[in-house]
């Protein structure tokens, strides 16, 4: 079977799934299979078996897990909700406070827990508490929603750790790479705030409350151990003391210290963290088995040979070509799961990418970032169906869509930054490593 036919059937098959409604896992494993069946019969079916057992043995992977159970027992014992109104405390005296607080506490969640966490839990505490204080509707979700997905550039991010495994670009250098992207993100989405509410002050009327000084000191103990948490966990890594795997270990025994500290630690909180870390584990780690089998398939194929075939055929700048793969990305993400975008492009992109002589690392931070856009376009926008699901009641789907466009700017913003000015995402990786 030619290789042009083996892309014909295993993308549009992949896509047809896909579109029909069938999970990720399902429509990429058995996609994967029927081929490798119609290329070498029963005879390669055994590829199944030895990639799918190489990749659920290896042990390093147990960094998912880890990292996800730090975050969960965070989340589970109610630290977060202490952490958001520690940091309201020091930011009552500012218009927009309330806002620059969630995206404060969703940069913190996601140095902890990825994406998820940040959407899910300011859904149900920030939001509410702007709404009531009289805030602008689409600056309250917007900015919650904004700083949800900064856990997907923020380390330690699940889809970095994926895209290290399908790419075989390590873990830490992307890890590094992210960071100083992610950060300025926030930044900027902490000045479009506090800078709209100063021309607009009717959007985020100040609080009512008077907040003195003994209550601000007061609270710092509610700030200090998750910060000195992300420290330890974070500048191990980026000191070289750790490697990922190392840490995520440290992050998580951490996590249950704390939670015994504050006297938060009880057997539901126990059930509930373990629970969510399996679900979500299972989910990406089945994913990645699926992905890397999917990928093999179509490699073994001869799909390598002939991406790089049309590449040297093509006599366009790579400029061009980088910028064509970010529009494939930005419309792919539009309509599919952010995980089903990674497991199709970036075994073909990122040796398109190596070929035209782009950082590898590089090329992968702006992989991640324009995914991060994909959480917050409509109409598959993950942020915006998590949303919809802890909004309170008066908040309809309009006023969700409604609230993105300014962010979905800052992002754009930080993508195009990224790629005019490769140091953003190749300085740290190369100082650390």
């Amino acid at each position: 079977m030619s290789i042009e036919l083996v892309t014909i059937l295993l993308f549009s098959g992949l896509l047809f799934l896909l579109a029909i409604g069938v999970p990720v896992v399902f429509a990429l494993g058995g996609i994967s299979v029927i081929i490798t069946f119609l290329i070498g019969g029963t005879t390669d079916l055994f590829i199944i078996a030895t990639t799918t057992y190489r990749q659920i043995t290896d042990p390093s992977l147990i960094v998912i897990p880890l990292f996800l159970l730090m975050g969960n027992f965070l989340i589970h014992s109610g630290i977060s909700d202490r952490l958001f109104t520690a940091l309201n405390h020091w930011l009552s005296g500012v218009r927009g406070g309330l806002a620059v607080v969630s995206i404060g506490v969703c940069v913190a969640l996601a140095m902890c827990g990825g994406f998820g966490p940040g959407i899910l839990t300011m859904g149900l505490i920030a939001v509410p508490a702007m709404l009531k204080n009289r805030y602008n509707k689409s600056l309250a979700l917007g900015s919650v929603m904004a700083g949800g997905v900064l856990g997907e550039i923020i380390p330690p991010s699940i889809i970095m750790i994926i895209f290290a495994y399908i790419s075989r670009i390590s873990i830490g250098k992307i890890f590094f790479g992210g960071a100083i992207p992610g950060l300025i993100t926030a930044f900027l989405y902490i000045m479009y705030v506090v800078v709209r509410c100063y021309f607009q002050p009717h959007l985020a009327p100040r609080a009512k409350e008077e907040v003195t000084w003994s209550i601000r000191w007061r609270s710092l103990k509610d700030i200090v151990l998750p910060a000195l948490l992300v420290v330890l966990v974070l500048g191990s890594i980026f000191t070289g003391m750790a490697t990922p795997t190392e840490a995520s270990g440290v992050g998580a025994s951490g996590a249950f210290l704390i939670c015994i500290l504050y006297r938060r630690l009880t057997w539901q909180v126990i059930k509930d963290s373990c629970l969510e870390t399996m679900k979500i584990s299972g989910m990406a780690l089945w994913i990645l088995v699926t992905a890397t089998l999917f990928g093999v398939v179509y490699t073994s194929a001869g799909a390598q040979d002939m991406v790089m075939e049309i590449v040297e055929t093509v006599s366009l700048n790579p400029w061009v070509i980088l910028i064509v793969m970010q529009f494939i990305l930005l419309i792919f993400g539009m309509f599919m799961d952010d995980y089903a975008v990674l497991t199709i492009c970036a075994p073909i992109f990122v040796p398109i990418a190596v070929f035209l002589g782009f950082d590898p690392t590089w090329f992968a931070i702006v992989f991640i970032l324009n995914m991060q856009v994909a959480y917050l376009t409509p109409p598959f926008g993950w942020a915006l169906i998590l949303m919809r699901g802890v909004a309170p009641p008066e908040v309809h789907t309009k006023d969700i869509w409604r609230s993105i466009p300014p962010f979905v700017l800052i992002q754009l913003l930080v993508l195009i930054l990224t790629m005019l000015f490769p140091k953003l995402a190749t300085w740290l990786p190369n100082l650390m490593l």
